[in-house]
Order: C-alpha cells, then sequence, then structure tokens
C-alpha cells in the first residue's frame, strides 16, 4: 500500500451493508486507531501499517495484525515498473509471511519443481482446482502488473509457459483504482484470496466454506472502508467516471452539484490521496486488470 494514504479528517463507521460483512475477518480497530507513520526497523523508511519493501509490520505489534499459514506456497512474480506501495498482493505476503514470496520479474529464481507449481493465469488450457489433482502441485505462481504486463511477463518468461495454469471462477472486483476493462478484473489480492478460498472447497471442506481464509483480505478491506469514508466525509468531491464502476461510493444519501441538482451516489477521485494499490494480474481472462 502507498505511504500516501488517505489521512481522513472526520471518521465514522456506516451501517451499510460492505461486500466484506459476511467474512470472517479480525477486527481491524488497530489499524483505524493508527494515526502517526513510523520508520521501518529494517529499511528505516517512514510508512504506515506496514513496510511494503521489507513486508514488516509497522507502528504496531506483530500479533495485532492476523497471521495465516496457506496450504501452499504463493510465488508473486512482480513487473519491475509495477510499484512496491500499490501492490496489493504484499498484503499476503504480510499477513502469510511464512508462505509467500515476492519477486521481481527480472530477478525471479529458477523453478525447482515446475511439474509441481501452478500458475493463476488464464488460457484455453486452464484448469479449475476441482480438475487438478491435490497432489500434483505444492506451489502456485501469481503475476502482479497490470493485464498488458502480465501477458508480457507470461508471455516472454521460458520457465512459466511449461506450466499448468489454473484459474477461478468469475467474481465482482472490489477494488478502488481505475481501470478500463470490466467489473470482473480482479486485484491481485482478490485473486490470491479467490485462488485458496476454491482450494478449501476443492480439498478441505465437505460443506459450505468456512472462512478461514479471509484475513488475507485484512488490510484490503480495511482500504476499502476508509476510501469509502473519504468520500462520503468529503461530499464535495465529484465522481468522475474514470473510476469506471458506477456508484462505487456509497453515500447516505445524494449530493447536489452547485445548481442544486441531485446526482447519483458516486464520488470524485483523487488520485494523490487514494491508497493506490496495482491494477493487478489475476487468474483469469476475466478476472484480470
Amino acid at each position: 500500500m502507498s505511504d500516501q494514504t488517505i489521512e481522513v479528517g472526520t471518521k465514522r463507521d456506516h451501517p451499510e451493508e460492505s461486500p466484506f460483512d459476511h467474512l470472517n475477518i479480525s477486527d481491524d480497530s488497530i489499524l483505524k486507531s493508527a494515526t502517526d507513520r513510523h520508520k521501518c526497523l529494517r529499511c528505516q523508511k517512514t510508512v504506515k501499517y506496514f513496510c511494503y519493501r521489507c513486508f514488516d509490520v509497522v507502528g504496531m505489534d506483530r500479533s495485532s495484525v492476523p497471521f495465516l499459514k496457506l496450504p501452499v506456497h504463493l510465488d508473486v512474480v512482480k513487473h519491475e515498473q509495477e510499484l512496491d506501495g500499490k501492490s496489493t498482493a504484499i498484503h499476503a505476503r504480510v499477513i502469510a509471511n511464512e508462505d509467500v514470496d515476492i519477486y521481481n520479474w527480472q530477478s525471479m529464481p529458477k523453478l525447482e519443481n515446475p511439474e509441481r507449481t501452478l500458475l493463476l493465469f488464464p488460457g484455453p488450457d486452464a484448469k479449475t482446482l476441482k480438475d487438478i489433482p491435490r497432489d500434483s502441485f505444492d506451489r502456485v505462481i501469481v503475476i502482479d502488473g497490470t493485464w498488458k504486463q502480465a501477458n508480457k511477463i507470461a508471455r516472454e518468461t521460458p520457465g512459466l509457459q511449461s506450466l499448468q495454469k489454473v484459474t477461478i471462477s468469475p467474481r465482482e472486483t472490489h477494488f478502488w483504482r481505475y481501470q478500463q476493462l470490466s467489473e470482473h478484473h480482479l486485484a491481485t489480492i482478490e485473486a490470491i484470496y479467490y485462488f485458496y478460498r476454491e482450494y478449501a472447497e476443492a480439498y478441505e471442506t465437505t460443506t459450505a466454506y468456512d472462512g478461514r481464509y479471509d484475513n488475507l483480505l485484512f488490510y484490503y478491506r480495511f482500504f476499502y472502508k476508509l476510501i469509502q469514508d473519504h468520500y462520503r466525509t468529503n461530499s464535495s468531491k465529484r465522481f468522475t467516471h474514470r473510476h469506471g464502476k458506477k456508484d462505487y461510493i456509497k453515500y447516505d444519501k445524494p449530493i447536489a452539484d452547485s445548481h442544486g441538482k441531485d446526482h447519483e451516489t458516486t464520488a470524485g477521485t483523487n488520485n494523490k490521496q487514494e491508497p493506490s494499490p496495482s491494477q493487478p494480474a489475476s487468474s483469469s481472462e476475466q478476472n484480470k486488470s
């Protein structure tokens, strides 16, 4: 998450239904109470919430943030032009630090067992997890970057071309960054989360999914709510359809322009003030940004 994080003047909780209300995500009060930036103990950069270079929790005890163990190791291959402070994949690295590695594309290591590695990426040969035997893989790779960058990485990296591709079901994104694609093009952390959710459904649970991987969205939910609150409490900001999703901001009521005319419940976007993780690479053609 960028260190250009929103500073909200008036914070309040809203009773409106959130797309994350039904998920089993830990309480994020510790994030809401964090008002200052702190130096990362390793790199000495001043950041808020966590360091997106060292992947350490900053300004609070690590025990205040949920920790997850993942059943399959995750490697994130990030395009060099994708800014560290804009990558939502870093959320997974912080939350599940023992089971996630992030590499820049040009410095990614050689795959040791490519025959046992999945690539979360669309393609005519991509399969869903229910069609892949569990004992056939040990790792999964996700590409982090714009759709154009992700295509380039997949196309120009010989080590990735031979991997078994896996895809996830189409889902609606709740990402706040501008994109020209459809609402089914997910943020990277959304794609990661749905991969592990579908993993649980395919291999671990015999009944309904029980929320065991929902904390992968711990930071993502917080920043979503932060942006919603920012525009609700700054009603002078006007919606621009560059955002790409109608009614993204869930206002309490419509706002009026200078002529007194009501507008629907959407608001403007100020890119210098928003948290701005990347337009990501997801796992299927319907799920790419």
